[in-house]
Formats: structure tokens, sequence, C-alpha cells
């Protein structure tokens, strides 16, 4: 039988669990970046929820090819859906899809081009879909490969990802590990340059013109 002094002792050990076990979880939720990673993922789901609802105003035959395309064949950090419904263009008799009206006329004019740019970002989507969630993100994020930066993630097979000083980092092929590794600071400068390339592209001058567009 337990006495009073056991009860006791055994109250003020799981007293004492719980109020580590709180605490735990204050340091953790006041870690820096901890509110910004929740805020970030929080922006991230609803954009998503965004996309989809914009996707859903398309026929069913053609929301399959905007979200195999995934981001517009003129603007391409510019995912198919964040700006309202996508727009689908014939070019040259293959219809094509932009982000807004304003992409409309280049995308014509772009001709065969246009056409190319639409199956490389079908066909590197299609493998980056394959990578999981917080990767996609990321690779979608720097787009191209951080030392062949003409080469559009994915247009090799799934890409390679290196860790550099915590960061990570996304190659095309195997063969740009070595020259990646070999200058860590200069690859991790040219994904801060890729990535804020994507930022220009979402939120710089192609906005106003839309913008312009709609007055």
């Amino acid at each position: 039988m337990m006495t009073l002094r056991s009860y006791l002792m055994l109250s003020t050990a799981l007293g004492m669990v719980a109020c580590l076990s709180l605490a735990a979880a204050v340091v953790a939720d006041d870690k820096p970046g901890s509110a910004d990673a929740k805020h970030h993922d929080h922006d991230a789901a609803t954009m998503e929820k965004e996309i989809a609802e914009a996707l859903t105003e398309l026929p069913a035959a053609d929301r399959k090819l905007a979200q195999a395309q995934r981001f517009c064949a003129m603007m391409e950090y510019s995912r198919l859906g964040a700006m309202g419904t996508p727009v689908k263009v014939m070019v040259d008799g293959k219809p094509v899809f932009v982000c807004c009206e304003s992409c409309v006329e280049e995308a014509v004019k772009g001709g065969e081009d246009t056409l190319v740019k639409a199956k490389a970002l079908t066909e590197s989507s299609a493998v980056l879909a394959k990578l999981s969630k917080e990767d996609r993100a990321a690779a979608e994020a720097q787009k191209y490969c951080a030392i062949q930066t003409k080469g559009l993630l994915g247009s090799m097979g799934s890409p390679v990802k290196l860790d550099l000083n915590g960061t990570r980092v996304f190659l095309c092929c195997k063969g740009c590990s070595g020259k990646a590794k070999a200058n860590p600071k200069a690859t991790l400068a040219k994904v801060e340059e890729l990535k804020k390339a994507g930022d220009d592209h979402r939120h710089g001058e192609h906005l106003q013109e839309t913008t312009a567009g709609q007055r």
C-alpha cells in the first residue's frame, strides 16, 4: 500500500515532468525562425488552395493540361492559378497556358519557342512531382541548376540535392556536384540569385504590367 509520503513524492515528480514538458514546448515555439516557418507554411497552404480553386474554373481537359504544365509559359516562375484562372492560348494549333491576359500576345508571337518552353515545364514538373513536398517547393523556387544556370531542374531527370552549409542546393545532374562543392560560397550566392529572380518575376514588373493592363 502506498504511504502518504510516497504519494506526495509521486505527485511532486509528476508535476515536475508536466512543467518540464510545458517549458520545452514553449522554448520550441520561441526558437528563432519557428514563427516564420509556421507563417510560411500557412501562406503556402493558402496559396495552394487559391490555385486549386482557380484551376477548377477550367474545363476538365484544360485543367489537366494546366496542372501538368504547372507554370506560365512566359513567366516561368509564376504558378498557373496564382493570378486567377489561367489563360489558354492556341500556339500553332497547340494549347499552351499562361498566367494572365498580359502574356497572351507574347506567347503567340513566340510560336515554336513558346511550345518548347511549355513542353519543358510540363516534363520537368512531372519529375519534380516525385520529390518530397519540401524538396519540390525548394527546387521550384530555385528553378535552375546552381551551376548550369540555364538547366531547368528536372529537365535531366531527378535533380541532385546537396547540403551546403545547411542550405538545400539543387543541381541538374551529378556532373555539377564537384564544381558546386569546390566553391560553396559562390554556389550559395547563385542559388540566392536564382530565388531572387523568381521573387522579382512574381512580385515585380510583371505584376505592375498586369495591373496597368487592367486599368
